[in-house]
Order: C-alpha cells, then sequence, then structure tokens
C-alpha cells in the first residue's frame, strides 16, 4: 500500500507537499526496518561523530565557563575613579575603595557610549553603623545585573535567585548562609558568601544591589547621611569596573575619557585581557575543527551511500521504470540518510553522555578537589547539545547522500535494472 502510494506521490507534481514529506519518512523508516545490518553498521559509524559532536558542545561549554570564572577572579581590566583618588589595585580591581566623592553624569555617559565595552559595573562604598553598635560596617552598592567581580567568588548561595533585601557577605565576616542581619528595624538575608580573595577589604565587606542600599538608607536617614542615594546608579558611583571587549585597548578607553577632568582612569594588569582574548581564539578554534571534521564526515556519507545505492540499482531502476519522478527518487534516499545518520547521532549522544560521565568523574573531580572552579553541564544543556548532535548528525547524512540521490535518480532505468556490467 505505501508503494502504490509513494508511486502515486512521485507521479503527481500537484500532491500536497506535507503529505509528501510525511509518505517519504514513512518509507524511509521502512525501508530501514528492511535491511536492519546495513542500517546498523552506518548508524554506528556516525554514532563516533555524533559522539565527537557532542563531547565537543558540552566540553567546549565546560572549559569555556571554568575559564571565564578562573580569569574573572583576576578583577576588571581598567578601573574610572573620580580625579584626585589614589586607589590601591590590589583591592580596586575588584571592589570601590572606601571614598565620599562620586564619579560624575557626564563621565558615566562617556563610558556607556565607549564602543566594544563589554561590561561596566558601578560601585560605592559606605561606612555604616554595625547592627550591634560596635564600630562600622563596610557596606558595598553594586548592580548584580552587570556584576562581575564579586560573583565569581560566590562559594556558597542559597538556592533561589538574588533579589531584594538580599546581601553578599564576604568571606571573613561571621555570619552564616541563610542568617538574617538587622539594620534599623531592616531585616537583610545572607544570600551568599564570598570565598578567601587575600584583600582584606573584600572580605570583610558586605554587599547589596543599590535598590537594597535605597531601602536600608531610607532607614537610616538622619543617623547616616552619607548612606542617602538620590540616584542609585548615575552620579552616586564611588567608581566603575571595566570590562574590555574584543577591538578596546586602554589606550582609546583614555582618549574617550580624555576630555573630562573629574574622573581618571586606571589601568591593571592586562593579564585579564590577554587571556580572555586567548581563551575566545582556542574556543572558536575548537569550533571551527569541530566544522571541518564534519565536512570530512559528510564526504564519508557520501562516498558510502554511493556503494548502498550501486547495491540498490535493481530496485531504484524498477522504481523509475514503473514512473517515479526522479526528484521524488532522490528526495526518498535523502530522507533515508537523514533518519539513519540521525539514529546514528542518538547513539552516539549516548556513547558521548558515557564518556563525559568518566570526564567529570576523573578530571572535574581532580579540578573541584583542588579548589578550581569547573562549571558541570546542567540537564537541560546537556539536552539541548544532544539535540544538536542529533540535527547535525541528520543534516551531514541529507547532505553526503544528496549527490548519489541526484545521480541514481537521473540514471537510465534499463541500466539501472540489468546492473553496471550488464
Amino acid at each position: 500500500m505505501a508503494q502504490a502510494e509513494l508511486l502515486v506521490t512521485g507521479l503527481n507534481p500537484a500532491a500536497p507537499s506535507l503529505g509528501r514529506h510525511a509518505l517519504f519518512f514513512r518509507l524511509g523508516i521502512q525501508d530501514l526496518a528492511h535491511r536492519p545490518g546495513r542500517i546498523l553498521l552506518l548508524a554506528l559509524a556516525m554514532s563516533v561523530g555524533g559522539a565527537a559532536v557532542f563531547c565537543s558542545l558540552v566540553l567546549r561549554q565546560v572549559i569555556q565557563g571554568s575559564l571565564e570564572s578562573s580569569v574573572d577572579r583576576l578583577g576588571a581590566d581598567m578601573l574610572v575613579l573620580p580625579k584626585g583618588v589614589t586607589p590601591n589595585l590590589a583591592t580596586a580591581l575588584l571592589t570601590i575603595e572606601p571614598d565620599s566623592t562620586t564619579i560624575t553624569d557626564d563621565c558615566l555617559v562617556a563610558l556607556h557610549q565607549l564602543p566594544g565595552l563589554e561590561k561596566a559595573s558601578p560601585q560605592r562604598h559606605f561606612s555604616i553603623p554595625s547592627p550591634g553598635g560596635h564600630g562600622a560596617v563596610d557596606w558595598v552598592a553594586f548592580d548584580p545585573a552587570v556584576d562581575f567581580t564579586v560573583g565569581p567568588w560566590v562559594v556558597e548561595q542559597l538556592p533561589r535567585p538574588f533579589g531584594p533585601g538580599d546581601v553578599v557577605v564576604g568571606a571573613r565576616r561571621p555570619e552564616a548562609l541563610g542568617a538574617t542581619i538587622a539594620f534599623q528595624n531592616v531585616n537583610l538575608t545572607v544570600h551568599s558568601k564570598l570565598g578567601l580573595t587575600g584583600v582584606g577589604l573584600f572580605e570583610r565587606s558586605i554587599f547589596a544591589s543599590f535598590a537594597t542600599t535605597d531601602r536600608l538608607a531610607e532607614a537610616l536617614d538622619g543617623t547616616a547621611a552619607s548612606v542617602h542615594l538620590p540616584k542609585p546608579v548615575l552620579g552616586t558611583a564611588s567608581g566603575v569596573l571595566l570590562r574590555l571587549g574584543p577591538g578596546l585597548t586602554p589606550e582609546k578607553v583614555r582618549f574617550a575619557l580624555a576630555a573630562n577632568k573629574e574622573c581618571q582612569v586606571v589601568t591593571g594588569s592586562r593579564l585579564g585581557l590577554s587571556v580572555r582574548l586567548s581563551i575566545n581564539a582556542i574556543v572558536s578554534g575548537a569550533l571551527a575543527v569541530s566544522l571541518a571534521s564534519l565536512a570530512a564526515v559528510t564526504l564519508m556519507v557520501g562516498v558510502v551511500y554511493a556503494g548502498i545505492l550501486s547495491e540498490r540499482g535493481r530496485e531504484l531502476g524498477i522504481l523509475l521504470a514503473i514512473g517515479m519522478r526522479p526528484k521524488a527518487l532522490s528526495r526518498l534516499i535523502v530522507m533515508e540518510a537523514g533518519l539513519c545518520t540521525g539514529i546514528g547521532g542518538a547513539l552516539g549522544v549516548l556513547l558521548g553522555a558515557l564518556g563525559l560521565v568518566i570526564f567529570l568523574r576523573s578530571l572535574g573531580y581532580t579540578l573541584q578537589s583542588q579548589g578550581m572552579p569547573f562549571a558541570q553541564p546542567g540537564l537541560a544543556d546537556l539536552f539541548f547539545h544532544g539535540l544538536i548532535s542529533v540535527a547535525a548528525c541528520s543534516l551531514v547524512g541529507m547532505v553526503g547522500a544528496w549527490i548519489p540521490a541526484w545521480v541514481a535518480g537521473r540514471s537510465d532505468p534499463s541500466r539501472l535494472i540489468r546492473g553496471e556490467g550488464a
């Protein structure tokens, strides 16, 4: 019945496109079921490519995430401060040092107009009365949406997003994770704790969003006037930490801000910038190697399918002789190839998942035991990369089989039926 439907569809150009594709898909599955041995061998061969694609995608994400997390701990590339402030670079590239002066709006606007600036993280430091009335607490207001110096040092956090009323405490702070800190009847929750950095100010400070700082400032109004923030971001930043993107150099930043006499640019070590650019180059190179390997697999599939179609010459010749259109025959062959290599890609994902388990149990465990950041992929990421791998393998099969299918569809039916030696 399916063969008759295929013949009618192949003969009738006016047949609905969706119906033709559905019929080709069903016929492809039936044909694969009739030749399980041949299909299994091709699928197993393709599974190696599928495993390579899956592992390369996942490991690329793991390595990039782990290296970026390590590089982020080096701090900012540059720092913009009010004129006349002399910073300690070891501290300032992680967090803003205590100072009463702030950056003007004009300087902040000029910063955000810089082309190629990856991130600009404003911070403001305050010294506020401690909850117990003993001394003062170093309080740093920051923007979690653009932060890149506080978050990388988090070693413990609650299983929920950082929100209003939450704070991050340094490693030397006595508060435990999830504890409540009360400032003037304002209850704040310790959402995260930082690891040891070797920077004293960073380790003893409390970090909160500008919105939470505003809320605290209203409660402390009159007792600590310096805490009041009339404009949380523009005009009230003690400094701005900069991360430069590709193409933006410290010299270009200095030149862009040279006309502004109210701020100064402080440059730290260029190690973080150079390492980040090297990571991007390595990741791009790995992606190029994966694409090149897929191209090689495409050629292999083309050669394999040329041999398969040569063996099936009598069957293809009969279909053409009884009236099947060459385009329909080519489409059927391409559909079969996509299904077969897609099955191989699925087997490859399972094989790659086994390899990843071994990798995470060995090298991943070693890195974590030595205190090195290791970004383990989540189930959603694994599923997404698996779908990409199966789709890539299926596409490789369809592209590789297209030329042999095109040649078979335009061959002489009588020659195909008699065989090449006839």
